[in-house]
Parts: structure tokens; sequence; C-alpha cells
């Protein structure tokens, strides 16, 4: 492993940071999943979750469509980006920001029941859900709040690879 991946990839969670506030946890690994939207299109996509930054972050690799498929299925909207979720003691919850070519998204991840809601920072309406998550799948989506319930923009059904 080279010095840069050593230094930012960590083995274990930090001390600091409490078992009962490690969310992500389940998640990290190797996934492929299958992508939908509200317009029916479906997609195969693979995501990655490592522990980083001395253990106190959860950091992530999102590629939609999947490096497999993207050449003959090319998405003009499609992403290839990178989230670091960062533990805040003091607040006990997650501060995350998700990067890719279209742009930045600042986030707060809190434990809602049995959801993990990832709420955007400038738009509190919207959130990405982890809804469901198993040892080897999660269910994950792309929600709207509105008066009358949530509506479902996009949702990943993952399975785990690795």
């Amino acid at each position: 492993m080279d010095r840069f991946a050593e230094a930012l990839l960590s083995q274990q969670a930090n001390p600091a940071l409490p078992a009962e506030d490690d969310w992500f946890a389940p998640l990290l690994g190797d996934w492929e999943f299958d992508y939908q939207d509200r317009g029916g299109r479906r997609l195969k996509g693979e995501w990655y979750f490592r522990r980083a930054l001395d253990g106190m972050a959860i950091e992530d690799l999102f590629i939609c469509p999947s490096r497999d498929t993207r050449e003959e299925n090319p998405q003009p909207d499609g992403e290839y980006g990178a989230a670091v979720r960062m533990y805040n003691p003091k607040r006990r919850c997650y501060d995350m920001t998700y990067i890719c070519s279209k742009g930045t998204t600042r986030l707060e991840a809190r434990k809602e029941g049995g959801v993990v809601a990832c709420t955007v920072l400038e738009d509190p309406s919207n959130q990405w859900r982890f809804v469901k998550v198993t040892e080897d799948t999660f269910h994950w989506q792309n929600v709207t709040k509105q008066a009358e319930g949530l509506q479902v923009n996009c949702e990943v059904f993952a399975r785990r690879i690795q």
C-alpha cells in the first residue's frame, strides 16, 4: 500500500467513536447495485466503503453506471463520486461531503429510528437514506420530503461482493 493510502485508510474505528454511533460500519466493503429512478431507468453500479482519517470517518466511492457497463450504456448524468462522513462527537452525527464532477453536496447524517438519514444542508427537504441494511444487502434512497409524504427520486438495491 502506498503511503497516501496507508495514511488515509484505517483498519478500525477510532476509540473516540462510540460503537452505538458507528452507523456506517455495516456498509464497510465492496458492493454492486441496481439503480432505479422515478422515470424507470435501471443501471448497474458499484459502491465501496472504507474507514478513513484515523478511524473517525467513513469514505466511499460511488460509481454509476458501473465501470463494466459505462461504455456500452453511457449516461450523461452518470456519477463517479466520493463522500467523506466524519463523526462529530459534539453533535453525535456525521458531517458529510459528497463530491463529483457536477459539484459538491454537504449533508448531515443522523439515525432516525432504523434509518440513517443524510440531510442535504442546502435543501433540508432532500435526504439520502439508508433504509434497510443487512449483512449482505442494503437499500438506499434519494427522497424529497413533501406534505403528503416522501417522494422517492431514485434508489439503490445493493449486494455485497466482498
